[in-house]
């Protein structure tokens, strides 16, 4: 196997930024020693930089590394193509680097092979960070934004732009639209215990608690956003007397759609659905999903701009899209 600037940075006890910049010679916060320290095992180690040799002897660099968290959904496709559609033309390339799902040794490590490629910038989509993460990334001082994730009360996210939508203000649409066709009883199932989670969360506690109505965490289902046999709560939320429920992702929302049918639901005169993205998944399930959608692709298109241009951070406005999904409940007291 091939020495990284990870082997590297482990045998000289110092981090893979600061690695990254001696390799690269970056006249930077590093002593004379240390230099000649990390130089001498990646001599020793046999390492040698492959295309980032070529990129640094022009000065400059075309490549631009996507991370992405590798959850079992596909709310990532649209952002993928827009991001390939808006580096083409600004006369970039894009390269994607997996990190599992929220998988801190995988992102640390895809951070390190990004950073040996010399890149122009790193985006990294949908992506929980560790402190780790967060530190390389910094102290490497390559541009970089997060898309579709943020989170404003955690020093590790803030010293980061961001491109996304509200998590907080789609958790509360949804629930909002629900309570104004008459619903009260309102599940939430799908979401984890990330910063989007919360958010989300936080939003739907924040409709119901505004009409009067009380979010009871007994409601909550939690999960990954993805579709497999870990979503299979239908069942257990429909024990607890809900009229209606917000599915974390179109994938989670295909899940208990086909559990629905299972359990000779019918959808939505026995039980509402709204689902959280809005993908192509919500116009081919029988009925079709109501959704609080996002803009995908305009998302991956800003985020590219904001990235090589330092722009401030951004939310993509989200939207209702009415479809099938949805009964209203025109006899229904909201008061309780």
């Amino acid at each position: 196997m091939k020495p990284t600037i990870k082997d590297i940075a482990q045998r000289a006890n110092v981090s893979t930024a600061t690695v990254s910049r001696i390799l690269s010679n970056k006249k930077q916060s590093y002593r004379p020693e240390t230099a000649t320290k990390v130089k001498a095992i990646a001599k020793e180690l046999g390492y040698k930089k492959n295309l980032a040799a070529a990129e640094l002897a022009a000065h400059s660099s075309k490549l631009i590394a996507v991370i992405l968290n590798n959850t079992q959904t596909n709310f990532a496709d649209d952002i993928i193509a827009a991001i390939q559609a808006a580096t083409d033309q600004a006369g970039y390339q894009m390269f994607i680097l997996y990190a599992g799902n929220h998988d801190s040794r995988l992102l640390n490590r895809a951070i390190s092979v990004a950073l040996e490629r010399h890149v122009a910038g790193i985006l990294l989509v949908a992506t929980t960070l560790d402190k780790e993460a967060a530190h390389t990334l910094q102290e490497s001082n390559t541009p970089c934004r997060l898309i579709s994730v943020y989170d404003e009360a955690d020093p590790r996210y803030t010293r980061f732009k961001f491109t996304s939508s509200n998590n907080e203000e789609i958790g509360y649409l949804a629930t909002n639209y629900l309570i104004e066709r008459g619903h009260s009883r309102i599940g939430l199932a799908g979401i984890d215990h990330s910063s989007t989670g919360k958010q989300r969360l936080h939003g739907y506690q924040r409709a119901m608690t505004e009409h009067g109505l009380i979010p009871r965490m007994e409601w909550v289902e939690y999960g990954d956003y993805s579709f497999g046999p870990q979503q299979n709560i239908l069942k257990t939320l429909m024990n607890k007397g809900l009229e209606a429920i917000i599915t974390a992702s179109d994938m989670v929302g295909v899940e208990m759609i086909k559990e629905a049918h299972l359990l000779d639901l019918d959808i939505p005169k026995d039980l509402s659905f709204i689902s959280i993205d809005g993908t192509f998944l919500c116009d081919i399930t029988i009925p079709t999903i109501t959704s609080v959608t996002q803009d995908f692709y305009q998302m991956g298109t800003i985020a590219v701009r904001g990235l090589l241009n330092d722009e401030d951070s951004q939310f993509i406005p989200v939207h209702i899209t009415p479809r099938n999904s949805v009964r209203i409940l025109t006899t229904k007291l909201l008061e309780h």
